[in-house]
């Protein structure tokens, strides 16, 4: 694993330990479906969990799958400047190539949208500070 990719399954190895709580690792894999094995190399930051794992991690806790991976310090809202820059980095580190190129269409679509929408509201504004100059003057 890369370095980047090691420290994150260790992060996450470790909010999976605090979430299981006082169950063994077999019970808690019977509840995700994966053996002792496969559960102890996520736990330990040996393997990074996919997404399905920390989906049913969620479901069992009775969390969101943010939650799970960041715990309490996630923020309620967005994470403020820095923060929220690490956070969006640590988690594209966790998609495959394919995911990631997925969401920087998306992020390119979005980012096409807001500005059409803000040229037609800039528009807009254009053409009624006109029409308060013409009652204006």
């Amino acid at each position: 694993m890369r370095e980047s990719h090691t420290l994150i399954a260790a992060w996450v190895g470790r909010r999976l330990k605090q979430l299981r709580g006082q169950r063994t690792q077999k019970e808690f894999a019977d509840l995700l479906g994966l053996s002792q094995a496969q559960y102890n190399r996520y736990e330990t930051g040996k393997r990074l969990a996919h997404d399905k794992v920390l989906a049913g991690v969620a479901e069992i806790c009775g969390l969101s799958p943010e939650r799970v991976i960041w715990g309490d310090d996630l923020p309620a809202g967005a994470a403020p400047g820095e923060e929220a820059a690490r956070d969006v980095a640590a988690l594209i580190a966790l998609l495959d190539d394919e995911a990631r190129e997925d969401l920087f269409i998306f992020l390119q679509n979005k980012t096409e949208d807001l500005a059409r929408r803000r040229r037609r509201e800039a528009r807009h504004a254009l053409r009624v500070l006109e029409g308060l100059k013409k009652k204006a003057i």
